[in-house]
This record gives structure tokens, C-alpha cells and sequence, in this order.
């Protein structure tokens, strides 16, 4: 076993480019996390979850289901009742080498992954921060937002962000979020009781300059345009001869 292999940790699937192209969508990312969360689920359920229409959700969860993402659970369905429930607890990407020889399109494939995820992980932080006032001051407590720069070479970021994985993979497996029917663990040793919530720990790490350089160009090209708009005032505001009532 490799040191930081994580599907000896955890029920994961690692798509192909198709496979993951397919997932590059945020319904789809929405409805997939939906199931992995809060368990099996019928395209009903899961339009009142999200505010789609029944139509929508049904096409987007047959396609996540002739991707592997998902599949039809059959215990809970039953004549036209369909109950969805997702194949896995994880989606893993592996990041090709250079040598690979379709290396630009699994990193095609990750690049439109990364976006969609990333869109929904903000959406995910803005609401929480929405509603953090109205937690227990436990779990106001609990809730963070935090960031920890330092400076690092490829190597020695990839074995920190690992080692933290790794680390939370094991809680994962330590507070299953639907018992342990694939944990090994019985009922007595999940964390069951009214007190709990499922929460969240998202790990974000990348160069930070990078995203600050992304900052600056877009404060720039804002100065630029709030440039411009002042010209075309001043403009608007010396030019006497417009007709009343029209603006330059």
C-alpha cells in the first residue's frame, strides 16, 4: 500500500475524464452530495431539497447513475417508486503525470471538476456564514474559518494537505453518516444521539500568490473601468449642446 493511499481508507470512487465530465455540473455535484449525506432518496425528495422541478432531477440523477455515482436502491424502490443511493462515499482525483499520453484530457477533465466543486464550496461557506448566528453558541464554537500560510516547496504542501487527509479520513471512518453497514463498526459505536450534526470539514490549500495575482488583476481592470467611467462623466458633464432630456 502506497503511504497516502485513500481508497484503503474509505468507499471512494476515481473517475475517468467521461466520468467526470459528467460530474462537472452543479446540479448533478448538488444531488450526489445530497445522497451521500442524507442517504437514499427518491428524484421527488431531492426536487423539494433543491427547488428543481421532478423532470430535472430525474435526468440528472440517471445520469449520475449511468456514471457509477450512483445506482437505484433496491430494498426502498418499489413498482414506479425509484429510490436513489449513491455507489460511494468519495469522489477521488489523481492528478496524471506528463508522460501519460491522454495527460491533457484528464487534466482538461479536473480543471472543469475543480471549478463546479469550488462554486459549491463557497456556496456551501456563504451560506453557513449566513446562518451562524442563529447556532448554539456550542456550535458557533465548533464552526471556523481559517487559513494557515506558510512557505513550502510541491513536495512538502503535497505530504502536509496528505497527512491532514489522511487524518480526517480516519475520523470519517470513526462518525459514519448512516451507521455502519460499510464501517465494520456497530450501532452502539456511531455517534447517534440528538446532540450530533453532520459537519463539515472542507481542505482548501494552493498557492496562495496565485490567487492573490488573480486579486490584483481584477482590482486593476475595476481602477481601469472606474477610470473610464470617470472620463466618460467628465465628458457627459462639459458637453452643453445635448439635447434636454438625453444623456451623453
Amino acid at each position: 500500500m502506497e503511504e497516502h493511499d485513500f481508497s484503503s481508507k474509505i468507499d471512494s470512487i476515481t473517475p475517468n475524464p467521461e466520468q467526470l465530465r459528467a460530474l462537472t455540473h452543479p446540479i448533478r455535484l448538488r444531488l450526489l452530495g445530497l445522497l451521500r449525506i442524507d442517504g437514499p432518496q427518491t428524484a421527488t425528495d431531492l426536487a423539494h431539497r433543491t427547488g428543481l422541478n421532478t423532470g430535472s432531477t430525474s435526468y440528472h440523477l440517471r445520469m449520475l447513475a449511468k456514471y457509477g455515482f450512483i445506482e437505484k436502491d433496491e430494498q426502498l424502490s418499489a413498482g414506479r417508486k425509484l429510490v436513489w443511493r449513491a455507489s460511494n462515499t468519495s469522489t477521488v482525483t489523481n492528478t496524471p503525470t506528463r508522460q501519460e499520453a491522454d495527460a491533457d484530457v484528464q487534466l482538461d477533465a479536473m480543471y472543469g471538476f475543480q471549478q463546479v466543486v469550488a462554486a459549491e464550496y463557497s456556496r456551501q461557506m456563504i451560506a453557513a456564514t449566513e446562518h451562524w448566528r442563529t447556532l448554539s453558541p456550542e456550535w458557533q464554537d465548533a464552526s471556523t474559518l481559517s487559513d494557515f500560510p506558510m512557505r513550502l516547496t510541491a513536495q512538502q504542501a503535497h505530504t502536509i494537505t496528505h497527512k491532514i487527509a489522511a487524518l480526517l479520513l480516519d475520523e470519517m471512518r470513526d462518525h459514519p453518516l448512516h451507521g455502519s453497514e460499510s464501517t465494520g463498526h456497530s450501532e452502539s459505536d456511531t455517534d447517534t444521539d440528538a446532540d450530533t450534526e453532520v459537519f463539515t470539514i472542507q481542505l482548501l490549500g494552493f498557492p496562495l500568490m496565485v490567487a492573490m495575482q488573480d486579486e490584483d488583476r481584477a482590482d486593476q481592470h475595476g481602477d481601469a473601468q472606474d477610470g473610464a467611467t470617470r472620463h466618460s462623466r467628465d465628458r457627459s458633464a462639459g458637453d452643453e449642446n445635448l439635447p434636454e432630456g438625453e444623456e451623453g
